[in-house]
This record gives C-alpha cells, structure tokens and sequence, in this order.
C-alpha cells in the first residue's frame, strides 16, 4: 500500500496537480522526481526481479495518471493526454506481467530443500503430457534428464525425466505414476552418492635407486614397482602409439592446469576441481611422464593418454545418480576410450546407471570402477556390480588386500591394483598420498588406455582377459583377483596385434 502511495505521488508532482502556477513551481518537480525515485528504490528491495518491481511501478504511475485526468476532468481542464499516458503505463505492466508470468525462466527447484527429485521413465511412444495431470496434482515439475540423447541413439536414456516435488509428496507421487503402466516403464529416487576415503598406516616401501623416468617423485612411487610400471616405461620409449586413447574421469573435475598434467589433457567440461579427489585420479591414469616434473604414471611422455574430466561429483565429493549418468553419457559422446569411476555406494543398482553404461558399452567404451572401501563384497555396491564392468579393489604395500578394501571375486571382471599411500596430483599446484579403491581404480585404467592406444581395436572382453590372464596371483587373489602386470600386458598386446 506504501508502495502505491509513493509512485501516485510522484505522478501527480510530475505533472503538478494540472494547475499552471503548481506546473511552474520547481517544488513540485524536485518533490516529483524524488518520490518517483524512492517508490524505485522501494520496489526494487520488494520484489525479487527487476521485471517485477518495473511493472508493478508502471501500473501504480497508470493509475495515479488516470486518477489525475479524473480530477482535471472534474475541473473542465484538458486531460486527455493523462488519459493516454495512464492507459500505455497500465498496458505496459500487463505486458511485463504476462512476460514474467508465462515466458520467464523457472527458478531451479533443486535448489529447495523441501524439493526431492526422482527419476521418471516413459515409454518410447509416449510424452510426458500424458503424464503431466498428475504432476500438476502434485505440483511437481519436470525436465528431460538427458537432452543429448535421442531415441534413436537409446530409447530407455532419451525418455527419462527429472522430476522435482515437495518431499512430503514424492512417495504418493511415484506411487500414482508406478499405476501408469501404460505410459510409465520406471520410476526411482535421485539419490547422492559421496566419496568415502579411508585413513590408513604407511607400510613397508622398496626405493629404486636407478631409473629410466626423470620424474622427480618415481622413486618413491611404490605402486610403479608392484605393477612393473618401470619395466613398461622401458617398453614405451621406444613405441608410438596407433592413436591416443582417451581416459575419461568421472569424478570432482580435474585440475587441467596442473603442471604434471596440462600437456596430457585434453579438452572437456570439466577442467577445475575445487575438491581435489579427480585430479589424485586423473594423474594416477595418465599424468605426463619422464619430462623432469612431479611424478609418473603409465603415460610415456604424456604420448599415449590423453585425460579428459567430467563432472560426477560435485565440491563436496556428493553427486546425484543423474549427475554420474549425465557424465556416462557426455564421456561416451565424447568418444572415450576409457570410462574410470572412482566412485559408488552400497545399493541397489539404479536402472539409470545401468543404462548409461550399456549406453557406453555399446558404443565400444570400456568402464572400469571402484570396489568400494568398505571392506565388503562390491556385489552389493554400485555400480561396480553392473554387467562388463571391470571392478577394481586394493592391495598395500605388502601385496595384500588393503584393510578397507572390498572384495570382488564374486563378480565377473574382478582385478587389483595399489590402492594405500598413492602418490598423485594435489589439485592448486603440489602432490599428495592418498588411499582407496578411488586411486587403485585409475591405475587400472591408465594402463587400459594404453592397451588400447597400441590397439584401439580391443574389445572389453580381450581387454579383461589379458589383464587377468598376465595379472599375478598374489597372498589375497582368491577375494580380489589378480594384481596387474603392466609390462606383461603390454607385451601380450603388442604380441596380438
């Protein structure tokens, strides 16, 4: 109510009452002009945009016109010009209304936190206005999860929807669609998976004094020495890749700035990491070796691996299953070679997540993942327990299972690989140790990607049969499976070529 008085003020001072001596006074224009910008300033702090407080203003100035071309009508003075500016001022803020009302963009409703989203899967022959009487019912909104993908490229991924409601609702609102099953084929919760890193002692280490890597930090690289990653580099030296391969990782982001890894990457979305989890992967997987900086991975002078990042988690190492289904998606149309997901949970394996890495199988992409710290087995953790992925669990420095590592034997593709005290990148510049099946993942695929940059034509089947073939049984095979061998996987590559 303020806010009206203030703006009809400032009309009738703008135009001074209609009377000529008022008209001439500079009061009355002075008095004008600074209620007409105080009722600005008032406006502006009230409502939440600027197209609302200008439309509000314009149709309290249209009505303050109106009700002056009453008076001077009353008075027998001319006021037909007040007529007009008062009906344009009150057309004007229908129009922004109308604008705001039906064409301005939704705030995101993920932002509220009495808002939960799920997963709602159609039909391939059906849309989502077959459905949209129930949302509205509940007052749910919805957006298409996965844009990029069309029908034809994967009919299941092309008709999932994100659908934001009020927590108190979601139950009955899944439920009320579950009934659908004419148009509706899936429903599920969006839930959060978050990196779980586990504190563990240092072991016993073994030094090399003499190596064929310049990289500073080598020698201290326990896990080069457990996989016989110095007897590969002597191999690389002297080989060029058929192409590079392209290690994706899903992750925090990754820190493509890092000196230890800029000439290595490549370009993709996700090149910051304020977080500091998927640079450690990224530089396990394919940080740039033998050029006289930081440490060294598989990747000989950064000439066969090419890493690319992608957002799955978000700062606080917590991402939703459609946050890691968009980057399964984004990483296979981005022609990767290999997908690395240093990440998981114990859970049921949500169907979305198995669809976007059928989605990547399909389109040749090798997905390899975490087995979990939980000292469990990873058939009850995803999405290490999804079919053809290669999953990976951890052995110390003494060649055993790490404590916090899950088994995976139970599995098909079940593999190991050092996982405790892993030297890598530190996102911002430096290095750092860091333990998990989150860092025994990404040496896994470092060494995947370089199979396939010698033959890009391997499939995931041959890939995990030399793996597992040329892997060494070690004290704990029996839970973890066998501990790769670089050199001899290399060598049987380039053996079969």
């Amino acid at each position: 109510m303020l806010l009206s008085g203030i703006a009809t003020l400032a009309a009738f001072l703008l135009v001074g009452l209609g009377s000529k001596s008022e008209r001439k006074s500079p009061l009355f224009m002075i008095g004008g002009f600074a209620a007409f910008a105080l009722s600005i300033y008032f406006h502006v702090v009230a409502y939440q945009t600027v197209l609302q407080a200008t439309s509000a203003i314009s149709a309290e100035i249209g009505i303050g016109f109106l009700l002056l071309a009453g008076l001077l009508t009353k008075e027998r003075k001319e006021a037909k010009s007040y007529f007009y500016l008062g009906g344009v001022s009150l057309l004007v803020s229908v129009l922004l209304f109308i604008s705001i009302k039906f064409f301005s963009p939704s705030s995101d409703p993920s932002g509220d936190q009495n808002t939960v989203s799920f997963l709602l899967e159609l039909g391939p022959d059906d849309s989502i206005s077959e459905v949209q009487s129930v949302l509205n019912d509940y007052q749910a909104v919805s957006e298409a999860a996965f844009p990029s993908v069309s029908l034809e490229e994967d009919e299941n991924l092309a008709q999932i929807f994100l659908v934001y409601v009020a927590s108190d609702g979601v139950e009955g609102l899944m439920r009320e669609l579950g009934r659908d099953s004419e148009n509706v084929d899936h429903t599920e919760l969006n839930f959060s998976v978050s990196l779980a890193e586990p504190t563990v002692q240092r072991g016993s280490e073994q030094q090399v004094e003499s190596l064929l890597e310049n990289d500073p930090l080598a020698p201290s690289q326990w896990a080069l020495n457990a996989i016989h990653g110095h007897e590969a580099h002597a191999i690389l030296k002297d080989l060029s890749p058929v192409r590079k391969a392209r290690v994706a990782i899903l992750d925090t982001g990754v820190d493509a700035s890092h000196e230890d890894l800029d000439s290595a990457f490549s370009q993709s979305p996700a090149t910051l990491d304020l977080h500091g989890h998927g640079s450690h992967c990224a530089g396990i997987a394919g940080s740039a070796t033998n050029n006289g900086i930081g440490m060294a991975s598989l990747n000989w002078e950064g000439r066969f691996i090419e890493i690319l990042g992608y957002q799955a988690l978000n700062e606080q190492g917590t991402g939703t299953i459609e946050m890691i289904s968009q980057a399964i998606i984004d990483a296979t149309k981005d022609k990767a070679d290999v997908i690395s997901m240093s990440l998981g949970a114990k859970a049921e394996t949500p169907k979305v997540i198995s669809d976007a890495i059928a989605f990547a199988r399909r389109n040749k992409v090798i997905v390899i993942a975490s087995a979990g710290n939980a000292n469990e087995d990873a058939i009850d953790h995803m999405p290490s327990s999804v079919e053809g992925v290669i999953v990976v669990s951890a052995v110390d420095e003494n060649l055993q299972k790490a404590t916090f590592s899950n088994t995976n034997t139970s599995l098909k593709r079940p593999i190991t690989a050092p996982g405790v005290n892993i030297l890598s990148l530190k996102a911002g510049g430096g290095y750092v140790e860091m333990s998990g099946t989150s860092m025994s993942t990404p040496v896994v695929s470092g060494l995947v990607g370089i199979m396939r940059s010698l033959n890009p034509d391997l499939t995931e089947s041959e890939v995990y049969d030399i793996l597992e073939s040329t892997g060494r049984s070690v004290r704990d095979s029996a839970k973890i499976g066998k501990l790769i061998d670089s050199e001899a996987a290399i060598t049987t590559v380039l053996n079969t070529k």
